[in-house]
């Protein structure tokens, strides 16, 4: 299939923040001073001096010039998905395959449900908005051990009928758009301002017709990880082995004590004459500090060019990947943590990897 070459657009994710203020101007701020909330969350506006609460809440665009404003057709955009055949033509159905609740659980009905998820708009963005996306998913959306999918998009080359400016996500939610509110306003695309990932960028809502093409691979991307070869990630490891291996021993001492009695032991609820339900809960202490010892080593080691902000949302959804896989060692996690940091170490290595699969065509 032959598709126009199209701009990529790279911003990494150490990126600072542009934040509004009362005044109408806008004040920047580090991605240092956001993570460590400076202030108490407060920035003094560079043009009135107000202080502004810094946040999601008043994120401005990071970029007045985003090419995204001008034209859509000529980038590449970015998805995630746990979906390997993303945009699915038999999304409907798998979403009804997945209902397996009470029809109480689903409002209006389940007939109901049903239509508004399967009518929604599709999302696209930056690659680092898709790769936070997929982060968030993976922390809140319980989808730690799900395989993703990386997408390259590319929109009609027909012209699209977009809105003047864009959404800001702050006062008008985008993340529900529906067909039928594209409809409504004649629409093909929404822009709008991401308060979510990659805070401050553009994003897309489109119908699927809008999409004419797509590229995509899974993640983590083979043959691009680079080995934590550091003297301080091995003792981390070994950390982590005695620590378990402790824990393993404290709670075979507990015997036939179940989990709330033990706990009620350790709180000091009820009584722990010979100390049993102590060292059992100092061993969980132990292997919890050696593992958060070992994901910020792994974090210093692997992802240098990542924000503070950035890097502990990738281990809270490392830590996921770690609770869907309880079977795993240590060793295969710090695998997977070197394998899955390649996507924010090495953007470009992981788009030329997708930009060399075969095209599909949606539209």
């Amino acid at each position: 299939m032959n598709v126009p070459a199209l701009v990529e657009r790279f911003d990494g994710f150490n990126y600072g923040y542009w934040m509004n203020c009362e005044c109408g101007e806008t004040t920047f701020i580090s991605a240092a001073d956001y993570e460590a909330q400076a202030n108490n969350c407060r920035v003094q506006c560079a043009h009135c001096g107000t202080k502004i609460h810094f946040g999601p809440r008043v994120a401005a665009i990071r970029d007045r010039n985003d090419p995204a404003l001008h034209s859509v057709a000529d980038l590449a955009w970015y998805h995630t998905s746990t979906s390997p055949d993303w945009p699915s033509p038999d999304y409907a159905q798998q979403i009804a395959d997945s209902m397996t609740g009470n029809k109480r659980d689903y409002w209006p009905s389940r007939e109901g449900y049903l239509a508004e998820q399967s009518s929604k708009a599709l999302h696209l963005g930056t690659y680092e908005s898709a790769i936070e996306n997929m982060l968030r998913r993976m922390e809140n959306q319980g989808d730690g051990g799900s395989q993703f999918y990386l997408y390259r998009v590319a929109l009609s080359p027909s012209r699209l009928r977009i809105n003047t400016g864009y959404k800001d996500e702050n006062q008008e939610i985008a993340a529900d758009l529906c067909i039928s509110d594209l409809d409504g306003d004649d629409l093909d695309v929404v822009r709008y301002l991401n308060v979510h990932e990659a805070l401050g960028t553009l994003s897309l809502a489109v119908r699927p017709q809008a999409i004419a093409a797509v590229q995509s691979i899974p993640v983590p991307v083979g043959g691009l990880a680079t080995v934590a070869d550091s003297a301080h990630v091995r003792v981390d490891i070994e950390r982590v082995q005695r620590a378990e291996g402790g824990l393993a021993k404290a709670m075979a001492a507990t015997g036939a004590i179940g989990h709330m009695e033990l706990r009620e032991m350790q709180l000091g609820m009820r009584p722990d004459p010979e100390g049993i339900a102590k060292r059992a809960g100092k061993a969980q202490n132990r292997v919890y500090d050696s593992w958060h010892e070992l994901l910020d080593r792994l974090g210093e080691c692997l992802l240098p060019s990542v924000s503070a902000e950035i890097r502990g949302d990738f281990n809270d959804a490392m830590r996921h990947w770690q609770s869907a896989n309880q079977g795993a060692e240590v060793t295969d996690f710090v695998e997977r943590y070197t394998m899955m940091a390649t996507l924010l170490e090495r953007p470009r290595d992981v788009v030329d990897a997708v930009t060399a699969q075969p095209w599909r065509a949606v539209a």
